[in-house]
């Protein structure tokens, strides 16, 4: 993969760039968000769940028949997955369903794949 030919620089020594950079540079709050994603996705099983809730709401027990793991390791997962607040849940009677909250995070799971196939 080559360099991108449209890149500014910015240097010490040199042009500094630093004000404009800052502009552009998203708050912190966003940044937050955008790493809770990212560390979401670092684990395997927690990719793969979200993977399999791109269409659907799935409860937990559909889940562990899904991912052929315990239900007990699927709550954990979908615990961490609504802390960092990528998934939410609907209680339907005894049974609560598991969807993706932000469409983002579903556009973005789309692009990477479509990047890896």
């Amino acid at each position: 993969m080559s360099k991108p030919k449209n890149l500014t620089r910015s240097c010490c020594e040199g042009i500094s760039h630093i004000p404009k950079i800052r502009e552009v540079l998203p708050s912190q709050n966003t940044l937050v968000e955008i790493s809770n994603v990212f560390k979401a996705l670092s684990d395997p099983t927690r990719a793969k769940m979200l993977y399999a809730l791109l269409d659907y709401e799935i409860c937990v027990g559909e889940m562990a028949n899904l991912l052929e793991i315990p239900q007990s390791h699927v709550s954990h997962q979908l615990r961490i997955l609504k802390k960092y607040g990528i998934v939410d849940f609907e209680k339907d009677k005894k049974m609560s369903f598991y969807y993706i909250k932000d469409k983002y995070i579903k556009d973005l799971l789309k692009l990477i794949l479509e990047e890896k196939d």
